[in-house]
């Protein structure tokens, strides 16, 4: 067996580290695509939640528009609170996809 010279050695070597850098890589790459999907899932859960908060407000802005007045200052406040509560959701959903 012919004895590898320090370069031959020193190639070898780095050969080595290198396949070991490739495997990392193609790891690295595998869990990017699972967060993507995590991410896509989670984005689509929440968007999800958000668009059945707006027909369930878009159903009670109805009723109030039929009650009229009766309705009262108290169902009034309620529709406002739950229209800033989507309307914060929506940013916030946007922000975290930005």
């Amino acid at each position: 067996m012919t004895k590898l010279s320090k370069t031959d050695e020193f190639l070898a070597r780095l050969s080595i580290e290198m396949d070991h850098v490739k495997a990392g890589l193609t790891e690295l790459k595998a869990r990017g695509k699972k967060l993507k999907l995590e991410a896509r899932l989670d984005f689509d859960k929440g968007l999800q939640t958000i668009e059945r908060s707006q027909k369930d407000l878009k159903g009670r802005m109805a009723e109030w528009a039929k009650a009229g007045e009766k309705a009262g200052a108290e169902v009034k406040k309620g529709l406002e609170r739950a229209a800033k509560d989507l309307r914060k959701a929506v940013d916030d959903a946007a922000a975290r996809f930005k």
